[in-house]
């Protein structure tokens, strides 16, 4: 049976990195949102946060179900609502932000639980793109091309 590209990247997993503390910018999302919260609880482009952006540009190319997101206790207020509608497994609170190399590990080791072979994507939450079906065209190359070239772009335990 053939698979169509869409199908392959629909069994992929994103992991969307929410967990940074937005120390760079906390000037400017203080005046944008009256409080400290991190750049990707911010509106800074319309009426939708960062995270939200992110979501929305991901989500015609994986599954909800396959959709992590990697966050830090310190910002519930902040995501809590925004990802209420996340499954509870998708979510990945870490006690503190402890770097970009821990969050990818925690997600993988989670996503190994659920699917040894999976394709994985990471993305940023903090990001803008202003071309989405451009954003999503080059995401489901990488992913069909790594599904093709398995062998080539991972190491095997």
């Amino acid at each position: 049976m053939r698979r169509f590209a869409n199908e392959i990247q629909r069994d992929a997993w994103a992991v969307i990195l929410a967990g940074g503390d937005g120390t760079r910018l906390q000037k400017l999302t203080s005046k944008i949102a009256g409080d400290s919260r991190p750049k990707q609880f911010c509106r800074i482009f319309g009426n939708k946060s960062l995270l939200s952006h992110t979501r929305e540009r991901l989500r015609p190319v994986f599954r909800e179900s396959r959709t992590m997101f990697v966050v830090t206790k310190a910002h519930e207020e902040f995501y809590n609502d925004e990802l209420s509608d996340a499954p509870g497994s998708n979510l990945v609170v870490q006690p503190a932000n402890r770097g970009t190399g821990v969050a990818i590990a925690t997600a993988v080791l989670q996503i190994l639980q659920h699917d040894p072979d999976g394709i994985v994507a990471f993305f940023p939450s903090d990001h803008y793109f202003a071309d989405d079906a451009g954003f999503q065209a080059t995401v489901g190359s990488a992913i069909t091309l790594a599904t093709h070239q398995r062998s080539q772009l991972t190491s095997r335990h």
